[in-house]
């Protein structure tokens, strides 16, 4: 069964440009149990054009979808749309083992979904159920496990990936190149019922009443005290909204959560999807480089679209949604892609295909403290609000009445934003938990630690931030943690101040008051310090007046006594 029912009504599949993917070899086993050789990937004819794009003509880059299913056709006739044989034609993928290799049955049903990469076909009329999407394809049964294992992954107790030995690499390519990276440990949530936006809305902090299906946002969910519970990826669907949550752990508590707060009438229900769902994510300025040579009539909703923008395709007659996304910031572009799991090991060889550097967990530790993103248990605590952790832009205080709300608002309308989330470039190996000072004095803690990729330590830390009353930029102050020299660094991901439409009204009246008060005290201490300096200029005038006749009466008074001493002699 589909792990995202009942949001569908246009179709986007799986055709006519072909993934060109050369030779990835994973192990793995053929159906009838008694072979295992290697799979290879072999790349796919191309299909005709002029389908493509009649069928992208026929999208509106709503991620609503509807059946694939394409219409009986006779024996051996060729899809309109993919140009493929029915039957009798090779199949798109082979396997090939040491001793044996074998093709799909031509006798198995095929379909327009089969034939390739990614296309966009037209909308079919009529309600239909993205069951529809479900058909009987050539499967490859390449599972995400067995690639990381060839492609060198190291493997922590609980059986994830932790690094590829490239870490170097990885974060470099962030900025110069392109990083694939396995996210399916994360949790997945799909919230469904009329009234699932009322519940997000009220739940956390993003205006869930200004998204359309096919945006997403970064939201947090706090306590009534306005405190961090977790920072969570929402996607609105037509019928659902799809959380993603950066933990297991996270994902089960938020879960929890929501199960206490919904009642009966509420009508929302909340699934987890994470174990029947894979997540991948395609990271770096070559990403949509990549993605535009494997799909570009099938993503073109989303290839260059605004961040949060994401659309529902299909894979080998599977469902995949595409997000503009990176998880990592405005800094770092990318795409995040949810499937259904059991396509999950081809999607991932298929972009691996095109060259980017795989990114274990470790790694993606790193980046993301390199780039200030906090995460629950380390920035995201009880201990500290939205604010404070630099999520201004995942924070509205101008959709009306929500949990934790009004300590916010307090907070903005006061300036009380004390301490802020800053990165650190220390000394040396520091343990999360640090004090940091200045001056001998307590200014803050450290939260998290990394190497990046040059092995220098870095980290993310709260520092007091205000200076006699106002906010202070730390960027470049020097300060010790542990006793050890550090640098207070910018985080790129860190939103320090409110969108115009984010902000409160009462804030934003409040603003515009104080604006013209200091505009009203502006003008009045001109026209003082005007009247003064006119006063001044007067007195002076009268003083040179004074001196000039003093001056005029002492000649006088000369010119008389010269006079009489004349008239003696």
């Amino acid at each position: 069964m589909s792990p995202f029912p009942g949001s569908n009504q246009r179709s986007l599949a799986v055709g006519p440009r072909p993934f060109t993917v050369s030779r990835v070899p994973v192990s793995t086993s053929c159906r009838g149990g008694v072979h295992h050789g290697r799979r290879v990937l072999v790349s796919r004819r191309r299909g005709r054009s002029g389908s493509s794009a009649a069928a992208t003509s026929g999208a509106t880059g709503s991620p609503e979808v509807a059946s694939s299913r394409p219409p009986n056709r006779p024996s051996g006739a060729r899809h309109a749309d993919t140009g493929c044989l029915k039957q009798g034609c090779s199949p798109p993928v082979q396997w090939r083992g040491g001793h044996h290799h074998h093709y799909h049955h031509h006798h198995q049903r095929h379909n327009a979904s089969s034939c390739g990469g990614l296309v966009v076909t037209a909308a079919a009329s009529g309600p239909l159920s993205l069951g529809d999407l479900l058909l009987d394809v050539p499967e490859i049964d390449g599972d995400i496990r067995s690639l990381q294992v060839e492609m060198g992954a190291i493997f922590n107790d609980a059986g994830l990936a932790t690094t590829y030995g490239r870490k170097r690499e990885a974060l470099q390519a962030l900025e110069t190149g392109v990083v694939l990276v396995d996210q399916s440990h994360w949790g997945r949530l799909r919230v469904t019922g009329e009234g699932r936006l009322a519940l997000m809305h009220s739940q956390s902090t993003a205006d869930f009443h200004r998204l359309q299906p096919g945006q997403s946002a970064d939201t947090v969910f706090v306590s009534a005290t306005g405190r961090c519970l977790d920072l969570v990826s929402a996607l609105v669907l037509p019928s659902s909204v799809l959380l993603l949550v950066d933990s297991r752990e996270g994902k089960d508590a938020l879960g929890a959560r929501l199960d206490k707060i919904i009642f009966r009438g509420d009508n929302v229900t909340v699934q987890d999807i994470s174990t029947r769902t894979a997540q991948i994510a395609l990271l770096g300025p070559e990403a949509e480089v990549v993605l535009r040579e494997l799909a570009p009539d099938a993503l073109s909703g989303v290839l260059g679209a605004k961040p949060g923008t994401h659309v529902l395709v299909g894979f080998r007659g599977k469902p995949v949604f595409v997000a503009a996304m990176s998880g990592l910031g405005p800094s770092v572009p990318g795409y995040t892609f949810v499937a259904d799991e059991t396509v999950g090991g081809d999607l991932l060889a298929a972009l691996a295909a095109k060259g980017a550097i795989p990114m274990g967990t470790d790694d993606w530790e790193a980046a993301r403290i390199l780039v200030g993103r906090p995460t629950r248990g380390s920035e995201l605590t009880d201990a500290y609000n939205p604010l404070e952790a630099g999520l201004y832009a995942a924070v509205s205080l101008n959709k009306g009445c929500y949990i934790g709300q009004e300590t916010l608002a307090k907070l903005h309308l006061r300036d009380g934003v004390n301490r802020q989330l800053w990165g650190l470039r220390l000394d040396g190996p520091t343990s999360p938990g640090a004090e940091i000072t200045s001056e001998m004095s307590k200014v803050g803690l450290v939260t998290s630690t990394c190497q990046d990729a040059d092995g220098e330590w870095v980290g993310l830390g709260y520092l007091r931030s205000r200076l006699e009353g106002t906010q202070v930029d730390l960027e470049g102050v020097r300060v010790a943690v542990a006793g050890a020299p550090a640098t207070v660094t910018a985080i790129p991901f860190a939103s320090r101040k409110f969108s115009a439409e984010a902000e409160s009204p009462v804030v934003r009246a409040a603003d515009a008051a104080g604006a013209a008060a200091e505009a009203d005290v502006d003008s009045i201490a001109g026209r003082l310090e005007e009247a003064k300096k006119k006063k001044a200029e007067a007195q002076a005038e009268k003083q040179a007046a004074m001196e000039s006749k003093l001056k005029a009466m002492q000649e006088r008074l000369t010119a008389w006594q010269a006079a009489q001493q004349q008239q003696q002699q």
